[in-house]
């Protein structure tokens, strides 16, 4: 900043002193980084962009009663009168207008942890799985998701306090069955039904289904006056949608045997869930409720997934 002012003012200098052009063009590569007119009234001298509202500008006239030195939308006004210098400050109002860029929360890592919401099982009513009961239960602790976002963008407004973001991202989902139990697809009945895989001389250590989905956000994210040091709290909120790209099952015993299955277990091709989430700079928590059936209608349980996690966007 120094060193623009210190040009601007050998500017101003030269332009009274020699007044050989009427304005003179300072270019860095193709960039047009100074500018100096020297009028019939006045000298001026821009730094900067002035129709951005950018830069600094500096304006005398030949009289030296006024000078206007702006910095950015910001006009100081040194004016001389009969009784005495006095500084008139001015303020230009700023437009609202939408631009691209945005520092959103999105891209980066995020861990949850899952359950199952809302679930029914009377599909199995009148079956031999009736006896079941809510067998698809699982255990949150070891029912974990990471979710790989490598892809945002973002559209703001021009004081940058909030924005509608999307972007892409990978989600690798495990559900882990608290009962010793599988997921199977059921020749007989065509439909996704649980099977029991307790074994007589040895125990079931776990067993899980994981399912991956191509993910895509569409949210609004508000910035508060709040701030932490440098870093600003934010809310967003929004929906996720999921295409389908692939599931499997896995379980092993306490003897370290173990199987893995793939298939598509009826899982259905798209989802999108209801998102909310509340953060500080690179940290947020975040809850994702999946509005969409886990399995196929007619095919499997209602079942809807809930994950609760924390996200390190921008890593």
């Amino acid at each position: 900043m120094k060193r623009l002012i210190t040009l601007a003012l050998c500017s101003i200098i030269a332009a009274n002193t020699w007044g050989q052009t009427d304005s003179t063009n300072i270019h860095v590569g193709k960039k047009n980084v100074v500018t100096v007119v020297d009028g019939d009234d006045k000298v001026q001298v821009v730094l900067g962009d002035k129709e951005k509202g950018k830069g600094i500008e500096v304006i005398t006239d030949d009289w030296g009663d006024t000078t206007h030195i702006r910095v950015g939308r910001r006009t100081f006004k040194v004016i001389e009168g009969n009784n005495g210098t006095y500084v008139k400050y001015e303020k230009e109002d700023k437009s609202h207008k939408w631009h691209g860029s945005f520092n959103p929360h999105w891209a980066g890592l995020e861990i949850g942890m899952n359950s199952f919401q809302n679930s029914d099982y009377s599909f199995y009513d009148g079956t031999e799985y009736e006896q079941y009961g809510d067998v698809f239960e699982l255990n949150p602790g070891k029912s974990l998701t990471w979710n790989l976002n490598f892809a945002e963008w973002a559209f703001k407004n021009e004081k940058k306090t909030f924005g509608v973001v999307t972007g892409m991202g990978i989600s690798f989902n495990q559900y882990a069955f608290d009962s010793p139990v599988t997921v199977n697809k059921e020749g007989g009945y065509g439909m996704i039904v649980p099977k029991d895989i307790t074994l007589a001389n040895t125990s079931v250590k776990k067993s899980k289904l994981h399912v991956n989905y191509l993910t895509v956000p569409l949210m609004l994210e508000v910035k508060t006056p709040l701030r932490m040091g440098s870093s600003r709290l934010y809310f967003g909120g929004g929906v996720i949608g999921g295409l389908y790209l692939g599931a499997h099952t896995k379980y092993k015993y306490d003897n370290g045997n173990k199987e893995k299955y793939k298939s598509n277990y009826h899982i259905n091709q798209w989802k999108y869930d209801i998102t909310g989430r509340i953060g500080f700079g690179d940290f947020c928590v975040f809850a994702n409720y999946s509005m969409t059936s886990l399995f196929k209608d007619t095919k499997g349980p209602e079942i809807h997934p809930l994950m609760f996690g924390i996200s390190f966007p921008n890593i």
